[in-house]
C-alpha cells in the first residue's frame, strides 16, 4: 500500500541562490578581482561538516588570482561562458560542462578572458565547512601559513 508524502517547500537543509547576496567581504587585493561569490552551502548555512558548495559570476575579465587551500580540495564545474582555469602548474581552457578537480594545496585560479560574455562557475570545496577552515594562500603570499 502507498503512503502519500508530503512534499515540504521549505527545509533546513535547503538554500536558495538567489536569497544569497554576493560576499562583500572578498577583496580585489586578495585576489578575488570583480568576482560575484556567493557561498550558498557551509557550516554556518546548513551546519555542513566537511563541504562548501557556490555559485561564482565572473564578468568579462573577471579573475580568481592563482591561490591554494592548505586544507581542502576543490571542484569547479563550468555552467556558463568561457575562461582559463589554472590547475597545479597547467592553464586549462574551460566552457560549458568542463570540470576541473584540484587536490589539497594545489595552486588554482580562474580568468575569465572574454571582453563580452561572463563565465558561471559552481564549485565545492570537501575537506572544510568554510573558506577559513579550507586556508586561502595566494599565489604570491606563498610565506603565509594561509588566511580567510
Amino acid at each position: 500500500m502507498a503512503t502519500s508524502r508530503v512534499v515540504q517547500d521549505d527545509h533546513p537543509m535547503k538554500v536558495h541562490v538567489d536569497t544569497f547576496a554576493a560576499d562583500g567581504t572578498l577583496r580585489a587585493d586578495d585576489g578575488w578581482v570583480n568576482m560575484n561569490v556567493k557561498f550558498l552551502i557551509t557550516r554556518d548555512t546548513v551546519q555542513a561538516e566537511r563541504t562548501v558548495f557556490g555559485i561564482t559570476i565572473f564578468p568579462p575579465g573577471a579573475m580568481h588570482d592563482i591561490h591554494r587551500h592548505p586544507s581542502a580540495e576543490e571542484t569547479e564545474y563550468i555552467v556558463e561562458g568561457h575562461g582559463v582555469a589554472r590547475v597545479g602548474a597547467d592553464d586549462v581552457a574551460m566552457g560549458p560542462g568542463d570540470i576541473v578537480f584540484v587536490k589539497t594545496n594545489d595552486e588554482h585560479g580562474f580568468h575569465n578572458t572574454s571582453q563580452t560574455e561572463r563565465a558561471v562557475m559552481v564549485w565545492c570545496y570537501g575537506g572544510a565547512a568554510s573558506l577559513s577552515e579550507a586556508g586561502y594562500v595566494r599565489a604570491d603570499d606563498s610565506n603565509d601559513q594561509g588566511r580567510s
